[in-house]
């Protein structure tokens, strides 16, 4: 029984462990590069935005507004999916021009994003048959998603050239309370560590759910591989981009920024969370195979970091967990004199954690902040480990959770 005790104990610190060592890497790798996208540029490519929305509040209004600002006199068409939406907001975009369409997707069984998205893909197609469209690019964005004005005019016409994805930077409209910043942080850890780190360390940049420029002719054929029994869309949308033959050429552009509403009660909090852990875990389960053959078909390290990224804690958990285990251990030394696995593995696993944390928040100027807010942790860990453990109960296979917004 001590021996199985010891045994979990030490693959439990080796998870942890494992996963504070790669955050500080990813932290300390992360650091933005300067460059000179921030002047403005006219490169004018045939961009299209499609814009699924489902039940949207009034924000919509400026959503619609927001885009017809920075579409400007630039090629860029807009197509718009309503779904159980006020008329008066097929009304205002049409008269911006945009395409409009109006159905709805949740009597059919399954992924309801999916649903809509496959939906747009049909429509983008006919549109070029008819030859209304030819984007180069597609750009998918939310019901929520205020686009600076200037997005398109801080991107060159040579990234266009060279990527296939092109990923804008998605900022808060505001962090009012614990959640909402604690929310907005994660955005902006998940820029660090997965978007900048990633590039440049040479990997794929991982994909927000929305703001990305996406080649036309990608778009189409990934939408169309989508596990329509995977809950959610971004995360499967990166595995079929990583199993696929082509080698997609990605990059980070935080030059080019829109603003979203991040949740700010943990009624919107909890159901938003089930919907990301429940896409980020099965990815990890029923993708695992599927991307380790990626890595050896193509001789790409690419999916096995994805995979690698798939298979992490969530984050408010592994801060916690680490720092509860880090007392108990250090408890039992001072009670037996000696470390309950032989070494202070969960010391120094909240070592690495605490470096990694003073790094990203002295660069965000978050510290002061965070710490006002460092009470709320456990309590937040805690609802994301309900969260997570409902993620994976099987009626959240193949289902879109819409998260509840209050603007």
């Amino acid at each position: 029984m001590t021996t199985l005790l010891i045994l979990a104990g030490l693959l439990v610190a080796l998870y942890l462990g494992g996963y504070a060592a790669l955050s500080l890497i990813w932290i300390v790798v992360g650091k933005s590069k300067s460059n000179t996208s921030g002047k403005l540029h006219s490169y004018n490519p045939e961009i299209l935005i499609i814009l699924p929305a489902y039940r949207p509040g009034p924000i919509f209004r400026e959503v619609l507004e927001a885009v017809a600002q920075a579409i400007g006199k630039r090629n860029i068409q807009v197509l718009v999916l309503l779904q159980h939406a006020d008329e008066a907001f097929a009304k205002l975009a049409r008269t911006k021009g945009f395409f409009v369409e109006q159905r709805a997707f949740d009597h059919l069984p399954g992924n309801s994003y999916q649903h809509a998205l496959r939906y747009l893909c049909g429509r983008i197609s006919a549109l070029q048959s008819e030859g209304e469209i030819n984007p180069e690019f597609v750009m998918l964005l939310d019901k929520d998603n205020l686009i600076s004005a200037d997005f398109f005019d801080h991107i060159p016409s040579h990234v266009y050239d060279r990527y296939d994805i092109i990923q804008g930077q998605r900022l808060s409209i505001d962090t009012k309370n614990a959640i909402s910043f604690f929310d907005h942080l994660t955005e902006r850890l998940n820029d660090t560590m997965f978007r900048q780190a990633k590039q440049n360390l040479g990997l794929m940049v991982e994909l927000s759910g929305s703001g990305a420029l996406i080649e036309t002719d990608l778009f189409l054929e990934t939408v169309g591989k989508l596990d329509p029994n995977a809950p959610g869309f971004d995360k499967n949308f990166m595995v079929q981009l990583l199993q696929s033959a082509r080698t997609v050429r990605t990059i980070f552009w935080p030059h080019s920024t829109l603003r979203e509403e991040k949740t700010s009660s943990q009624a919107a909090h909890n159901p938003q969370r089930v919907r990301w852990f429940g896409e980020q875990y099965y990815n990890a389960c029923y993708s695992a195979g599927i991307l380790l053959k990626a890595a050896w078909q193509y001789k790409r390290i690419a999916p096995i970091d994805y995979l690698i990224t798939l298979c992490r804690p969530p984050r408010s958990v592994q801060l916690v967990l680490i720092a509860a285990l880090t007392v108990a251990e250090w408890i039992v030394f001072w009670w037996r004199g000696a470390w309950p696995l032989q070494y202070p593995l969960f010391t120094a696993a909240a070592l690495l954690q605490v470096v990694a944390i003073l790094i990203f928040l002295q660069r965000h100027r978050a510290l002061a902040r965070s710490l006002r807010y460092a009470v709320y942790l456990p309590s937040l860990a805690l609802h994301n480990f309900s969260n997570a453990m409902k993620s994976l109960r099987k009626e959240n296979r193949g289902t879109f959770i819409h998260t509840p917004h209050q603007l």
